[in-house]
């Protein structure tokens, strides 16, 4: 019998592989390609609230499998797959810019250019 986290996992990943933008690959620090052709749901103007000033933000975020993603390097970046394109994300990088939210299964980041 299957454990409840691994209905889960196999529930998440369902769902992402139904509402997925595209793909994206993910990059090292350096540019190098760390993990590729990741699922990935794609928004545009998140509201994002500045702790220091109070202020909202308009952000992008992407939102991946995480045990997919694996270990990550926090100055990474995503783009978009070439097999699978994002359309918002085409001809360049996004840099990890922080968390929005991690459940566990799935991880979606705040990036910027």
């Amino acid at each position: 019998m299957a454990s409840f986290a691994d209905l889960t996992s196999e529930m998440d990943a369902t769902l992402l592989a139904s509402l997925k933008d595209g793909r994206v690959d993910f990059l090292t620090a350096s540019g190098s390609v760390a993990v590729e052709g990741l699922d990935a749901i794609v928004e545009q103007d998140v509201e994002r609230i500045d702790e220091l000033s109070g202020a909202v933000q308009r952000v992008v975020t992407i939102c991946v499998l995480k045990n997919a993603l694996g270990g990550y390097d926090r100055k990474g970046a995503f783009r978009s797959n070439s097999g699978e394109p994002v359309e918002l994300l085409a001809d360049k990088a996004m840099h990890l810019d922080g968390i929005e939210s991690d459940d566990g299964s799935l991880i979606t980041f705040y990036v910027r250019p």
